[in-house]
Parts: structure tokens; sequence; C-alpha cells
């Protein structure tokens, strides 16, 4: 897509950006929140030594970094505390696989080596189960060994004083190649290979051993683990589809192996005995450690106007803060700890926080207020503010009703003037995007206005008193149960008229329906081959990206929400669950290629530029990149179109569809796929329904009426958005076939088959 111009009176009016904060904190939060300034995306070093030629060279120059890495130990790491070391690698591990998320997007899943990165990808995330998923795994251990950081998903995390600069530091290679997209897959690869041949640092591992939390994490990464044997078989299979592809990269390859490595040695290095830490540090450290325990517990205390559990609720948790305003408090003098009623009294017997904190702890305390004589506030180092952080992009806690308005406010002059594109244009630019929150930031732009639009429209078609009316309100996952049942009953029930329509059934039907039936069939007979296979290429631009809403729940950290794994599981059976001629875009492919369509790949420009699509065919495919970079911001909204695409797919539509391909000795494999995987037992629907139990369950306190109506209102305007998306490319297909073929069989029938 050629770039629009910015015009010279735009480029006069804006402002000069202010440079990115660089420090590998503010590297880190940016790239895992998917919003990287361009140059967090440069700095890899050059590889030292000199790149392997071919799989078995790779595997073995690997093999020899993990040899030395076994034998030589951190410089001071005999000395260094397990719970720093253990710590540090957490921004790491924690994220563990996400440098796989640019490669198993739908642009690439169709081909032998997505399918391999897409397994890849899965075990690494638990196969589904969340507590399987290697950033729970070493949470986990680190709970074990008595340790706790912030929540991954929360600013607190960043600014955490447990964490160095170089613990984020390690991380950022692989969040990098999470951003990258097509244009750096061999890095990717490189740095899979490499971070599942190596493991878990040594380092790390003997700490854990220290630390007696050597669980699950370290079992399923030890040399000889039957999960570590499958990585790595799996890792061999995506270099061996990128050499299989021509002309594989073998020096990218290993440069993005090299990457891994060099930060590694720097981290290692970073494991030295550190002084001792200030009493500002000690203090800090131990706000964040009680912080979490400390949570609904001190509603009626007040600091400086604010009650003191708003400022610990973890999610939001600034621990420097709180010390600055707990400073100024009656409960402290400064210099004087035997003056200071938070030791002499609130941690003593009878005190409200008598048995709460260690004689260790208590001391940490005593140290911090004799020092705020002469360091009134933390060394400037440590200061960070939440305005400043902000203002920086860092990503929002909670999001609200976001889903209702469409406000450009912010959007690029670029971003606007796209704003008007075509639907096919807009589709490309969406697929062909690196990932949520591209680099030049227009495709986030694109996608939110789009997004915000449909909602907008749907908004009006979904209130209480309509859902009510529809069985739909109050919510309740009992009712959601009923209600999805019962509109799968309806569409099966128009299934079996579709049926009789073209197979005239042994047993009679009801005279109403047999007067209905007989007017489909001399409808239904008059569709010719031709327009059969035209109307099978309509659902191509939305068949060949199959599953591309959920794309977002491979974003780095996706994994914490409760509905990620869900969402990972349906995403991966959409794409083929790793065989590419199961891939649903492959299947449609097949069956339109033995029809003599053969298609372009799906993010080359002569696919949207095909003469025999309708515009209106990219309208949903549109709504599904458009959702894939917001999903984040619209897991509600995400939820409900999940579900409604996943219903469409049982009865009505795609049993007519199926039939009427049989007719003209088509095959209908695309749509008998679909009416079974996505059945309401154990397929896909059952799942979509488990999945919005699981975020109501999480999204308000039981009794929240007020949290639990605005929750419930937002799933069903995404289920309402689907129906918006379906009917352009209804009404163009009734155009086109209406007045040859009748209004009243179109009006009926194709709505159902129309949409996905």
């Amino acid at each position: 897509m050629n770039a629009l111009p910015t015009p010279a009176s735009d480029r006069a009016a804006s402002p000069r950006p202010r440079a990115p904060d660089a420090s590998p904190r503010a590297i880190y939060r940016r790239l895992r929140a998917s919003e990287p300034a361009p140059e967090d995306l440069a700095g890899e070093p050059a590889p030292e030594a000199a790149a392997p030629d071919g799989i078995e060279a790779f595997f073995a120059a690997l093999a020899a970094l993990r040899d030395e890495d076994e034998q030589d130990s951190a410089p001071g790491e005999e000395g260094a505390d397990p719970a720093r070391v253990l710590l540090g690698y957490a921004p790491t591990a924690l994220l563990d696989g996400c440098w796989l998320a640019a490669a198993v997007r739908v642009r690439h899943a169709d081909c032998a080596l997505g399918a391999a990165c897409l397994d890849a990808f899965y075990l690494e995330c638990g196969e589904g189960d969340p507590a399987r998923h290697h950033g729970a795994l070493y949470g986990a251990a680190l709970a074990a060994a008595g340790l706790t950081l912030p929540d991954l998903a929360g600013p607190a995390f960043e600014r955490s004083v447990c964490l160095a600069d170089a613990d984020f530091a390690l991380a950022i290679p692989g969040l990098r190649a999470a951003q990258l997209g097509a244009a750096r897959l061999p890095e990717a690869l490189g740095h899979h290979a490499a971070a599942t041949v190596l493991g878990p640092p040594a380092a790390v591992r003997r700490a854990a051993s220290r630390a007696r939390c050597d669980g699950l994490y370290f079992a399923e990464h030890a040399e000889g683990a039957e999960t570590a044997r499958r990585a790595r078989d799996l890792a061999r299979r995506c270099l061996e589809a990128h050499a299989a592809g021509g002309a594989p990269d073998w020096p990218r390859v290993w440069r993005g192996a090299w990457s891994l490595w060099a930060a590694r040695r720097a981290w290692l290095a970073s494991l030295g005995p550190d002084a001792a830490p200030s009493a500002w540090e000690a203090m800090l450290a131990l706000v964040e450690a009680k912080a979490r325990h400390a949570f609904r517990f001190h509603g009626r205390v007040q600091i400086d106007g604010q009650a003191l559990d708003d400022a610990l609720d973890p999610a939001r948790l600034d621990a420097r803060r709180v010390l600055l305003r707990l400073a100024r408090s009656p409960w402290i003098v400064p210099g004087k700890p035997d003056e200071s009623p938070l030791v002499t009294r609130s941690v003593q017997f009878g005190g409200p926080m008598f048995g709460v904190f260690t004689a260790a702890e208590v001391d940490v305390m005593r140290a911090w207020i004799r020092a705020l004589r002469e360091a009134p506030e933390p060394p400037a180092t440590l200061r960070v503010t939440r305005g400043a952080e902000e203002r920086e992009g860092a990503p929002r806690v909670g999001h609200e009703d976001a889903s209702i308005g469409v406000s450009h406010r912010g959007s690029t002059p670029r971003a606007q003037a796209r704003a008007g594109l075509p639907l096919p244009e807009l589709y490309h630019w969406l697929l062909c995007a690196r990932g949520p929150g591209d680099v030049d930031r227009d495709a986030g732009e694109l996608a939110r206005a789009h997004v915000e639009g449909m909602l907008h429209e749907a908004h009006r078609e979904v209130s209480p008193a309509r859902l009510a009316a529809d069985g739909r309100w109050p919510w309740s996952a009992a009712g959601l149960s009923r209600w999805v049942d019962a509109r799968l009953r309806e569409q099966i029930v128009d299934d079996d008229r579709a049926q009789a329509a073209l197979e005239p059934a042994a047993t009679p039907l009801p005279a109403r329906a047999r007067a209905r039936s007989s007017d489909d069939a001399g409808i239904a007979r008059e569709i010719t081959r031709g327009e059969a296979v035209w109307l099978l290429t309509q659902l191509a631009p939305a068949a060949v990206i199959d599953g591309a809403w959920l794309q977002g729940a491979t974003a780095p950290g996706a994994f914490h929400t409760p509905v990620a794994p869900i969402l990972l599981r349906i995403y991966r059976d959409e794409l083929g669950a790793g065989v590419p001629a199961q891939h649903h875009g492959n299947v449609l492919r097949s069956a339109l290629a033995a029809q003599g369509v053969t298609l372009p790949p799906c993010d080359a420009r002569a696919f949207i530029e095909r003469p025999d699509f309708l515009p209106q065919a990219f309208s949903m495919p549109v709504l599904w990149l458009a959702f894939a970079q917001r999903s984040t911001a619209l897991l509600p909204e995400l939820l409900g179109l999940n579900l409604a695409i996943e219903m469409a797919g049982i009865g009505r539509g795609y049993a007519m569809a199926a039939a009427l391909l049989r007719r003209h000795g088509i095959d209908p494999y695309f749509f008998d796929l679909h009416n079974t995987i996505d059945n309401a037992a154990s397929g896909h629907t059952a799942w979509s329904i488990e999945a919005i139990t699981r975020f109501m369950d999480a999204s308000a306190a039981p009794g929240d009426a007020p949290a639990i109506e605005r929750a419930a209102l937002r799933i069903w305007r995404g289920y309402a958005a689907y129906a918006r998306a379906s009917r352009p490319l209804v009404r163009a297909i009734a155009v086109r076939l209406g007045p040859r073929l009748g209004w009243r069989w179109l009006r009926r029938r194709l709505l159902g088959a129309a949409g996905r």
C-alpha cells in the first residue's frame, strides 16, 4: 500500500514529539503493551561467532552454548541471594513464548511454517490449561519460594524496586521478536530455538534449588523431560519448515539466537553482589511485598485525605507515593522511630497490625524512619510518578465503557485520511499491520474508529428492555445457557426445513412447513452452479483469516486473563490446530480450486483486487481484524462477538449452504466442519459460553449489580455487532441475485449463510 503523504500544513503544525524514555523498564512496558516506539525495535547485537549453515550445524552451536552456560557460573553468583536471581528472571519467564506471537498471526497461519509455530506457541502457553502456561508455572515457583511481585498486567510491575533494569533488558529481545512480524520471522525462529535448547539459565536453576522451589516449571524444562523433548522437536519442525520454504536465511536465524545469548550474558553479569539496599529501597520493597495482603483491611484509615485501601490496591500500587504520604502522617516522626506510633503502637501487642511483620521487617521500618531526617524523599533514580507514566503511553488499569462513541481525538492526519478507505483497502492495511498498536499507530487508530463505529450502531439495538424480551436479561450463567440452547433449536428447525427444500423428506412435514419448503425448493433449484461458486467465493476474504477476531489472545502477557486460554484454544482450532490441511481457510481454498478459482495469498494486493469479490465481502473480516487490534480494551465485546460467530456455524445458514453445494457437486466441507466443531455440547459454542461465564465471574464482586449490568451490556453489544457486519454482504448479494431468484427467499434464507 502506498503511504499517504502528510500535508505540509500538518507537518508544520505538528509539535516535535518528545523522545521516548529509553530505559529498559520503559521499553519493556511499551513492547509488552504492543505500543512500541520505532527506537524500541532496533539495537540487536551482531553475533560474535560465525553463523552456522544448516539445521544440524545450528543446533550443534546451540548445544555448545548450553554446555558453556552449564559450566560457567555468573560473576558473583555464589554470593548472590537466590531471591535476587529468581525475581530477576521473572520479567522474561512470565512471558515465556511471547517471541512467537508475530509468527502465529492469521496472516501466516495457513502454511507449514505457521502451523509449526502455532503448535510451538500453544505448548509454551500450556496447551489451553492456564495453570500450565510456563509463565504461570514460574509464578508458582516464585510463590513457593515466598517471593511476590505486582501483577504483570499492571504498571506497578515495571516500577517494582525488587527488579533491576538489567532484568527488564533480558526480556527485551523476546518482546521485540513478538512485534516485528513477517519481516523478522527468521530472527524470531532463532530466538525460539535458542530459548528451547538453552532452557532457563543454569544460574536460575541453581537458585531455585537453593530456595527449594524447583517445581513444575523447572521439571518441564529439565533435560530429558517429555515437555522439553516436544518443545525441541517443535523448534526443529519450525526451522525445517523455514528451510523448506526456499532460501533459508541462516545468518538471520543465528542473529535471533545470539540476541538471546548476549542478553543472558549481560544479565548474568549483573547478578554480582550489590551494595546493601538503602533504607528507602528496603522500605519500598516491604510495601510492595505486603500490599496485596493489606488490601481491603484499611478502608477506614485515611492518609492525606485518601483511604489507605485505595492506595494499597495491587492493580494501582505506587509504593513511593504511599511512603511519601505515610512520612507526612501522624504515624511517623521523621528521624525518631522510638516516637513514631507506627512502630511503637501499631505493630505492637494490642495494635491493629500486631503479628503482621517480622522483627526484621520492623527493623526495616525503624531504619526508614531514622533515614527520613536526612532523606525525606526517595533517591531521584527511584522517583517515578504516575503522571509521567501515563504521558509515556503506559497501559491504563481498567477500561471503562470505551466501546461507545466514535472519536478521532489524537489520531494522526494519515489515520484520519485512511478512515475513509474502501473495505478491501482497510482489510489489507489491518491484516498487514505488525500487530496491536502498529509502530506508526495508524493501524491501531483505524481499528479503534472502525470498531467504535460498529459498536455505536449496535448500541442502539441493545438495551435491558430488549434483552429481557428476548430472554437475555438479567445476566446469569444458567440464563445464558438456556438462551443459547433455545436459539440453536430454532436454527436447527430452520435447518430441517432448509434440507427439505433441497431434498424431499421421507417424513411429511406439517402443512405450514410444506408450503414453505415447496416455495424454497422451487427457488433453490434455480441457483446455477456458477452462482453457487460465486456465492462461495464471497466468503473467501473472511474464511482465509478465520479466527482473526481472537488474534489478540496471542499478545505478550495475555495469558493472565481468566478467558485467554479458552480463546487461544478456539483460535488454534480455527487455524487448523497445527495441521495446514485443516486450516479453515485452506479448506475453502481447496473447494474453490476444484472449481477453477485460485486465490492468491491473503496479504497480497492481488487478493483484494480480484474483480469477483464484492467490496462488501470484506465487511465482516475487517471487523475481525479491527477487534484483533483492540481486544484488550474491548474484551467484553469480543466475547459477545465470538459467541455470535460460533453460534452462526450451527444449523440454519451453514446447513443450507452445504446442501446447495452438494446439489452442484461442490465440496461442502467448509460448512459441515463448522456445523460439527461449533457445537454447543463440547465445541466452540460451549467454549464461548464458558469464556463469558468466567469473565463475568471475574469482572465484578458478587452483588455488584451495576458492574455486572455494564459488563453484560457490553457483551451483548459485541454480539449485535456480528449481525451489523453481516448485513452489507447480504444486501449486496440480494441486489445481485434478488431480481431473478426472488426477494422473499433471499430475505428469509440468505442472512444466516452470508455472515462468516
